[in-house]
């Protein structure tokens, strides 16, 4: 397995990384908004969705051309790779479940992700700037379905997304077993130092589950209960 490196909290490369993220995909959900009432919004989603599709691709050609490829780091079965690959599918097809599981979920993940970065490969400024951009990927996909579609988590959404979690961990916990890796650090706990990962193993498991149901509930209550109403439902339209 790979050394995993760990970008430093405040640093320049934590503090830009997070900056230009923020600006670029809250541009992107402005355009977005301005497509829809423009009536141009599908032709700017399929558009990006090809950037979406065109950045997965290119990693995996370049994690195989530098020969670090490995089945025990490289498959997508991070919550995080899972999360961007169900972000695609969502863009290309929107439903309520899948922005459920985005919202509800990998937007935790991935914020937690981006306040402790833990790059899987190792370093380089390829890793780093893909590991940016793939993250707020995330938190986009969620936030465009809020803010473009005006959509909200349907009734008792935090339960089937806390039941879809576990089906997740589960699943990936046997491919662990099997390949003898660590996807969503299931088998050892991240390096990354995060306040709410709890140590030593399997400590931080326990975490996990408390932490995420608490941002499970958190985003269920903030998106259906503090967010205005009229945009309740999901516009016709789709």
């Amino acid at each position: 397995m790979h050394p995993h490196y760990v970008v430093p909290m405040f640093s320049p490369q934590w503090t830009l990384g997070i900056v230009l993220s923020v600006l670029l995909f809250y541009s992107m959900i402005r355009i977005g908004r301005y497509a829809l009432s423009k009536g141009f919004e599908m032709k700017y989603r399929y558009f990006l969705v090809g950037i979406f599709i065109i950045r997965e691709c290119y990693l995996f050609a370049y994690i195989f051309q530098e020969g670090m490829f490995t089945i025990q780091d490289s498959l997508p079965l991070h919550l995080c790779g899972i999360s961007y690959i169900f972000m695609i599918i969502f863009l290309l097809k929107p439903n309520y479940l899948l922005f459920e599981f985005l919202l509800l979920l990998s937007l935790g993940g991935a914020i937690q992700s981006f306040v402790t970065p833990e790059l899987t490969h190792g370093y380089s400024l390829y890793f780093i700037i893909d590991f940016y951009f793939s993250h707020a990927a995330i938190i986009f996909g969620s936030m465009y379905g809020l803010f473009v579609f005006n959509m909200r988590p349907l009734r008792l959404a935090w339960l089937r997304i806390w039941i879809c979690a576990h089906l997740v961990l589960g699943s990936v916990y046997l491919i662990n077993l099997v390949l003898d890796s660590n996807y969503i650090y299931l088998m050892r706990a991240p390096e990354a130092q995060n306040p709410m990962i709890l140590r030593p193993y399997p400590m931080h498991l326990i975490g996990f589950e408390i932490f995420g149901t608490l941002h499970i509930l958190l985003f269920y209550w903030l998106s259906g209960y503090v967010l205005p109403k009229p945009f309740a439902v999901m516009q016709k339209t789709l």
